[in-house]
């Protein structure tokens, strides 16, 4: 810029004279001239200032290169502008936005003293301040919460924080492209748009605001948890939404409401253990004496003439014993699930597909010729379990599957493999299981298992049979077993389509 030559009309100096803070100074800054703005604003009067330089005035709010880089450019006869903080006499701080022009000889061209004219900025610079540290404090909110929206009514992006988009994996630009519904979790969807339209659906000018818990879905279509506050501003027609990830709190609170329902089934199962060992006690003694008094009633009966009572008693005492070996058989079953507890790990390792395929031999006598056995076996398994339990396992489950098919054209298939199981619950013990595993599989293709009865198949008593056609304890002692082998059971079935156990053992 070109430096001051000519001075100003004498119709411009007054308004200027009245508004700015106007001083001269010589080639080394000392002050030669001061108008009463300049006194006023500073607090000094002229003959405080008159003979001093700008030191005088220093906040020390600025760097000596800052004066330095100044005094350089008005020596070489160019203008400065900028902004210059000093302190006042009473010790206040004042900004000036501060033009100084260096005055040049007519005749030579060189500088012979500097103008200064002022402005004081002193309010700007606070309201800026203020408004600097208004965005520090605001983006030190955002930052410190998992998440920050702007919306407008219709659910659109119209911004979004840098920490939302971390945890969402969507950058800001895509994010800005999208509706609010687009994060939702499927079985959520709708969700966010509820909430909005309750809250601007009022009529009230005030700003009202809720809490709430949503399903969101990031970029990579994983599913996360957030706690969200809402809030409406009717006069911007915007909702302003803050998000905290409580993925973590919700997936404590799940695995503690699994927990929980594991420890109220043991404590039903031991009360109903507690219960069915009494009765079986009681009921066996009384089977007892009932079966012993039928024994002397058909040795009475075997001394009497041949008649047609002798014939009725002998044919009744012979159904009281079939009823009675019926009784004795559901005793043995309560007490084999009574004393679970009693079962020790076994110590004899077996081949698993040796043992199998002699149970199967067995178990020809107690299905139809209708239902077909496919057998699937990887040889040289081996397995640490009793070869009676394994037994008394197989022959539960095969009889269940026989009962399903309802002596219809079926099959039965039995398998074993080894498996490295993904991340999954235990259908009996609801525990949490991975790794390898030997399956032992048995599928049949029978009428399934409704949805609703399939958690509660190893509850004692529970069955899916008919009135009499069932006792309910069968899987019950198949998981005691299981477990006792430190095992596990998945069991899935569909409707129409059969059932298959899957019984997971080290």
């Amino acid at each position: 810029m070109t430096a001051l030559s000519k001075e100003l009309p004498i119709d411009m100096l007054y308004p200027l004279n009245e508004a700015a803070l106007i001083s001269k100074t010589d080639l080394n800054g000392v002050i030669t001239f001061v108008n009463k703005e300049f006194c006023r604003i500073l607090g000094y009067s002229e003959e405080e200032l008159l003979g001093k330089t700008h030191v005088f005035l220093n906040s020390h709010v600025h760097s000596t290169e800052f004066f330095q880089a100044m005094w350089e450019t008005i020596a070489r006869g160019e203008n400065w502008h900028g902004e210059i903080c000093n302190r006042s006499k009473s010790g206040q701080l004042y900004w000036l936005n501060t033009s100084i022009f260096p005055i040049l000889d007519k005749t030579t061209g060189q500088v012979q003293s500097y103008i200064g004219i002022r402005f004081d900025i002193t309010e700007k610079k606070r309201l800026e301040s203020e408004l600097q540290s208004q965005k520090m404090q605001y983006d030190s909110v955002i930052e410190s919460t998992d998440g920050f929206w702007q919306l407008n009514s219709e659910g659109r992006f119209i911004d979004v924080s840098e920490c939302y988009c971390r945890l969402s994996g969507y950058s800001e630009k895509e994010l800005l492209g999208m509706m609010i519904s687009d994060l939702e979790a499927n079985d959520h969807k709708g969700d966010l748009m509820y909430q909005i339209s309750t809250l601007s659906g009022t009529t009230s000018d005030a700003v009202n605001s809720k809490v709430f818990e949503s399903m969101h879905q990031r970029k990579d279509s994983t599913h996360w948890f957030v706690e969200i506050l809402i809030s409406y501003y009717p006069n911007h027609n915007n909702f302003y939404v803050f998000l905290r990830d409580i993925s973590k709190r919700k997936l404590n609170e799940s695995e503690q409401s699994a927990l929980q329902q594991q420890l109220n089934h043991l404590q039903k199962l031991e009360s109903i253990g507690r219960l069915t060992a009494g009765i079986a006690h009681d009921f066996n003694n009384i089977l007892a004496s009932i079966l012993g008094y039928n024994e002397l009633n058909k040795y009475a009966a075997e001394d009497m003439p041949d008649s047609s009572l002798k014939t009725d008693i002998l044919h009744n005492s012979e159904q009281v014993e079939v009823a009675g070996s019926r009784a004795a058989d559901l005793i043995k079953k309560m007490l084999t699930y009574c004393r679970q507890d009693e079962i020790s790990k076994s110590d004899t390792t077996i081949e698993l597909t040796d043992v199998l395929r002699k149970i199967l031999v067995m178990l020809q006598e107690i299905l139809p010729s209708s239902i077909t056995i496919e057998t699937d076996f990887l040889e040289n398994t081996y397995v640490t379990i009793d070869e009676t339990d394994l037994y008394q396992i197989i022959v539960n489950l095969f009889v269940n599957a026989r009962d399903a098919l309802n002596k219809t054209i079926g099959t039965i298939k039995l398998g074993v493999s080894l498996v490295d199981s993904p991340p999954q619950v235990c259908s009996a013990c609801q525990e949490k299981i991975n790794g390898k595993f030997v399956e032992i599989k048995i599928s049949d293709s029978g009428s399934g298992i409704n949805a609703d009865k399939l958690s509660r198949i190893f509850e004692p008593f529970f069955t899916t049979k008919e009135v009499g056609k069932g006792t309910g304890l069968g899987l019950s002692v198949v998981s005691g077993i299981i477990h006792k082998m430190d095992g596990h059971i998945i069991v899935e079935s569909e409707i129409g389509k059969g059932t298959t156990f899957q019984l997971l053992l080290p």
